[in-house]
């Protein structure tokens, strides 16, 4: 299974956001996912634990935290601006 990463500054409101409007694209592609959410600083660390295949940051996450985990950033997701070209580059590293 295929597992996304999303993290915002503290965890819960803007990564929520993200997460829900991901979740819903993913269930309409009928592409199964699992989902990891946590702050910025926790990144490094849930790399390592939970192998994401994605990694959706809503806000600036340091590339290096990233562990080489592709990154799509979600910022789109709060703002409204590019939501759809950003869930097609999420779609596309999961189906790569």
């Amino acid at each position: 299974m295929k597992k996304i990463l999303v993290c915002c500054g503290s965890s819960m409101i803007t990564s929520t956001l993200a997460l829900n409007k991901i979740k819903n694209f993913m269930a309409q592609e009928h592409i199964d996912v699992q989902f990891v959410q946590c702050k910025f600083s926790e990144v490094p660390a849930r790399v390592v634990a939970e192998h994401p295949d994605v990694i959706v940051p809503t806000g600036m996450l340091n590339e290096s935290a990233a562990g080489g985990v592709p990154i799509v950033k979600g910022t789109c997701f709060i703002t409204g601006i590019g939501a759809d070209q950003a869930l097609r580059q999420i779609k596309e590293v999961l189906t790569k």
